[in-house]
């Protein structure tokens, strides 16, 4: 009988799988359960829409949420970058780093992804503009400081450098792109 290894996928569309059939919790389970002699039982923790302050305090009202977990993904801040909301970087860095925190005392190990590149122009309704691409650096850059500053580095996911096959639109991603982003998050935690 195999060992079954429970976790959590944290984030917003992106990791709901928003443009999909599936999302990163079911590309994420059998990217594992194929490179592993565990069976993998992941629960998407996604919402639609979501910015870092709301994954925050979702935090705080499911605590239910980690029984069993031993680990989490987190995948967090593009809508955070639409002009419309514009999150300053400071107040990302102080709200990304509050959310680390508690899943770290949530005894979690945590697998942060960088928030993914946008492709401008690819869809005519897109809330996102040049300016959104600069604060994805900047958050990207605020990822990686918060993720070092508690011995996260070395479990930080590159999201970015994805092919225009791996979106559906510029920002959300076809089953291809959440098989990439699946494959990168299972090498980093069969790696651990």
């Amino acid at each position: 009988m195999p060992l079954y290894e429970h976790g959590v996928c944290l984030g917003d569309s992106l990791t709901a799988g928003a443009r999909t059939r599936y999302g990163l919790a079911e590309g994420l389970a059998d990217q594992l359960n194929r490179a592993t002699n565990k069976r993998w039982l992941l629960r998407c923790e996604a919402v639609n829409g979501e910015t870092v302050l709301q994954v925050l305090r979702r935090l705080d009202q499911k605590p239910w949420m980690w029984k069993d977990a031993t680990f989490c993904t987190l995948l967090i801040g593009t809508n955070d970058t639409k002009a419309a909301i514009a999150t300053p970087p400071e107040v990302f860095r102080m709200l990304y780093g509050q959310v680390l925190d508690r899943l770290l005392v949530a005894k979690l190990l945590v697998f942060p992804g960088l928030v993914p590149d946008l492709q401008l122009g690819a869809s005519l309704a897109s809330p996102y503009d040049s300016s959104c691409v600069e604060r994805v650096r900047r958050f990207n850059d605020v990822i990686r400081e918060e993720c070092r500053a508690r011995d996260l580095g070395g479990w930080l996911v590159d999201t970015s450098g994805l092919a225009s096959e791996h979106y559906v639109d510029g920002v959300h991603f076809s089953e291809a792109g959440i098989a990439e982003l699946a494959r990168r998050f299972a090498d980093r935690i069969t790696r651990r």
